[in-house]
């Protein structure tokens, strides 16, 4: 068998395999569960799985969580993006920003909205200093509201947020907060699978609801009644001090285990043979996804195809049987494809702004003539994203090039009060400091002002 139909075969089956997992496994309640119910415990299936600040990959980085992570997913977006609330203990170390002014009353270690309207931010964890965990990240480049704050009322409610740190930016004073409950982020749905109850943190259990299937067969009852409110005591009691219990304590447990299971919603422990989908990609050794990855990384791709051979890696990455060495493969393998694909959505984004800022040659060539004859700026060229250096795992820079031949002349390192954006794929002249970075080995030009040349060729 040849690669690429190896390769074939595994996109194939990795398509049947979002067809197959689509639908919920349990219908006992008779109602339609193809669409993903709310308030569901999943757990994360990759090791430094991506949280990101909005559903796209565009949406930068908040933080990050290891496998088997629990998280609350709260919504489903496109068969592609989950919802996940910001609460449990993975996210206990989470801190999101809030600038303090005259809108925040602070008390001790807690801050109230008092009037108007104030978001909370996502951190961006690619603006923190690389190596530095404890600086603190960009608030110019932590710019996505995740939340909004409910301001305190005229009877005193509102949202008492934790105090966790506080820090000094550009003459403002930033606040870190422990997130609300209800505060939401983001991640690929296709990295979470299903809890499992003992996956679920204690007391952050879903609150029940009302149009749960009713039991066949009655919960056996002790010999008082005991109401809904001991229940649930008993089952947060149950899993934080594993005793020795009594013959009525046993009763209890029982009972709490079973409203307990129809409280979260988790996919069930022991699904009937005949209801289990079948996984089609079970069978796919690793040698054969590695032939896939050969193909597919020495010839033109697109994001479908990715993604399909990335489902293919997932699958045997979260198989029980696989060696220790298949799983660092695959998890490497998927990230090195999620890097691929963000490569390819960045590079389609630039090769649109080259195409609309396409100028004649000649008058390119006049006009760095026209303008380095005016010997006013630091390096004059074509401002462009650097592949390398894009802000994810190097710093920040942009690439300045000769129009003509391409060559890179330097880069240049964005700063708060000089917004380079409008500048991309366009002839520009900066003003600015001009140094060598032996560290990088680059030359970079740290800009004060630029100027934007031919704008008239610029299409609408």
């Amino acid at each position: 068998m040849t690669p690429a139909t190896i390769y074939r075969s595994v996109r194939h089956a990795a398509m049947l395999a979002l067809l197959v997992a689509a639908p919920a496994v349990a219908q006992d309640g008779g109602e339609d569960t193809s669409a993903e119910s709310p308030e569901s415990w999943k757990i994360s299936r990759s090791n430094n799985l991506v949280i990101r600040s909005g559903p796209t990959s565009n949406d930068y980085i908040v933080t990050k969580i290891k496998k088997g992570d629990p998280v609350l997913v709260s919504k489903i977006q496109d068969d592609k993006w989950a919802a996940i609330r910001l609460t449990g203990p993975t996210f206990a170390n989470l801190q999101l920003l809030l600038e303090l002014d005259d809108r925040i009353r602070v008390d001790g270690d807690i801050a109230t909205v008092i009037k108007g309207k104030v978001s909370l931010m996502a951190p961006n964890e690619s603006s923190r200093p690389t190596g530095d965990a404890d600086a603190h990240v960009d608030p110019d480049r932590s710019s996505k509201p995740l939340v909004r704050v409910i301001p305190e009322g005229p009877d005193g409610a509102g949202d008492r947020l934790k105090i966790t740190g506080r820090f000094q930016d550009g003459g403002r004073t930033w606040l870190l907060v422990s997130p609300p409950a209800r505060a939401e982020a983001w991640v690929y749905a296709t990295f979470l699978e299903p809890a499992k109850p003992e996956d679920i943190p204690a007391g952050v259990i879903s609150a029940p609801k009302p149009a749960v299937a009713e039991p066949t067969t009655p919960a056996a009852a002790s010999t008082e009644p005991k109401p809904d409110a001991a229940i649930a005591t008993a089952v947060i009691t149950i899993e934080s001090t594993p005793k020795e219990a009594t013959t009525e304590e046993t009763e209890t447990v029982e009972s709490a285990s079973d409203v307990a299971g129809t409280e979260v919603e988790v996919m069930p422990a022991d699904t009937p043979e005949t209801d289990a989908p079948v996984d089609p990609l079970a069978d796919v050794t690793i040698e054969e996804a590695e032939a896939a990855w050969n193909v597919v990384k020495e010839s033109p791709h697109d994001d479908a195809e990715l993604e399909a051979l990335q489902l293919v890696f997932v699958s045997i990455a979260a198989r029980e049987n696989a060696s220790p060495t298949e799983k660092r493969l695959s998890e490497l393998r998927i990230r090195q494809i999620e890097l691929r694909r963000e490569v390819q959505r960045r590079l389609a984004t630039l090769h649109k702004l080259e195409d609309r800022n396409e100028v004649d040659r000649d008058r390119i060539e006049n006009a760095k003539v026209a303008i380095i004859a005016r010997a006013d700026y630091t390096m004059v060229g074509r401002l462009n994203s650097s592949r390398v250096y894009d802000g994810t795992r190097l710093p920040l820079l942009y690439r300045l090039q000769d129009p003509v031949g391409g060559r890179t002349l330097g880069y240049v390192k964005p700063t708060k009060d000089v917004d380079l954006t409008p500048g991309l794929g366009r002839m520009v002249g900066l003003v600015g400091t001009k140094s060598y970075d032996a560290g990088y080995r680059l030359m970079i030009v740290t800009p004060r002002r630029f100027d934007i040349f031919i704008a008239e060729n610029d299409a609408d």
